[in-house]
C-alpha cells in the first residue's frame, strides 16, 4: 500500500463472512473397506477394519493335521497320520552317556613321518583327462617367433632415425655409396704406357741435377726431393696396375 495521510484515519473493522462447516455424505460409523487399522492388539479401536480369516492359516485346530499335540512330541517325526513325511534314520549318532568309559591305552609303533613320505613318493598322479601337449611336435618349433621379428625391425628403424637426427645436428651429409667399374685390358695398357712416359720425362729432368754434389739453395734441394718422390710414386702405381686380376676404378 502506498503511503498516504488518509492511512492515519482509523477505520471500522469488518469481520469476514464464515463459511459453513463441511459435512461428509458418508456414514462415519461404517468400517473402512480393506483397512487393517486397529486390528492388532487387545483393544479394538473405533472404526477398525474387519479381519478376514484365511483358509490356509493354522490358527486353531486344523481339519487335515488334526490335533497338534500328537506330532509335537519327541520321537514322532511324522507330521500327519497319512505318512507324507517320516524320518527313517537318525542323521547323527547318539550322544554317549556318562557311564560309557573311553578306550584308553592304545599305543602304535608306526612312524607317521616316514609313512607319509613313502605314501607321497608312491602316489600315482591323478589323471586330469586332458591330453599332454608335446611342444617338440608343434608346427613353429625351433622357429623365431613373429613378434621378435617385428621388435627387431622396430628397433632398427628407431636406430636409423636416431642416427639421422644426430647427423643432421652435427652437420654431416650422407654420401652415396661408391660405385666401381672394371677397367678393360686395353685401358690398363694405355695407362701403364702413359705412366712410363711421365716417369721418363721426370727422370730426364732429375738426371740434369744429379751431378751436383753440393746444393747451395733451398729451391734446388726441394726440387730434387720433389722429383724423387714423384718417381717413387709412379713406380708404385705401375707396379700396382701391372698385378694380375681385375682393376676396379671409381
Amino acid at each position: 500500500m502506498n503511503e498516504s495521510i488518509y492511512n492515519l484515519v482509523p477505520r471500522e473493522y469488518v469481520a469476514p463472512e464464515k463459511k459453513p462447516m463441511h459435512r461428509s455424505t458418508h456414514d462415519p460409523q461404517q468400517n473402512l473397506s480393506g483397512s487393517t487399522f486397529g486390528c492388532r492388539g487387545s483393544t479394538r479401536l473405533p472404526g477398525a477394519g474387519v479381519v478376514e480369516k484365511k483358509s490356509g492359516a493354522l490358527f486353531g485346530p486344523h481339519k487335515t493335521l488334526g490335533d497338534s499335540t500328537t506330532f509335537k512330541k519327541a520321537g514322532n517325526a511324522s507330521l500327519s497320520a497319512s505318512g507324507e513325511f517320516k524320518r527313517k534314520e537318525k542323521l547323527r549318532p547318539a550322544v554317549p552317556s556318562k557311564d560309557d568309559a573311553p578306550v584308553m591305552g592304545i599305543v602304535s609303533n608306526k612312524n607317521f613321518v616316514t609313512a607319509n613320505a613313502v605314501e607321497a613318493i608312491l602316489m600315482v598322479p591323478k589323471n586330469s583327462g586332458k591330453p599332454q601337449l608335446n611342444y617338440l611336435k608343434k608346427e613353429d618349433y625351433g622357429q623365431v617367433p613373429e613378434y621378435l621379428t617385428h621388435v627387431k625391425e622396430e628397433v632398427r628403424r628407431e636406430n636409423e632415425m636416431i642416427d639421422k637426427y644426430i647427423n643432421e645436428q652435427m652437420g654431416y651429409v650422407e654420401k652415396d655409396p661408391d660405385t666401381f667399374e672394371e677397367m678393360s685390358e686395353e685401358e690398363r695398357e694405355n695407362l701403364i704406357y702413359d705412366l712410363k712416359q711421365k716417369w721418363a720425362s721426370i727422370n730426364t729432368e732429375y738426371q740434369k741435377i744429379t751431378h751436383l754434389v753440393r746444393l747451395d739453395t733451398i729451391g734446388q734441394l726441394r726440387r730434387k726431393e720433389n722429383m724423387e718422390s714423384q718417381l717413387k710414386q709412379i713406380e708404385s702405381d705401375i707396379e700396382r696396375i701391372s698385378r694380375a686380376g681385375p682393376l676396379l676404378i671409381s
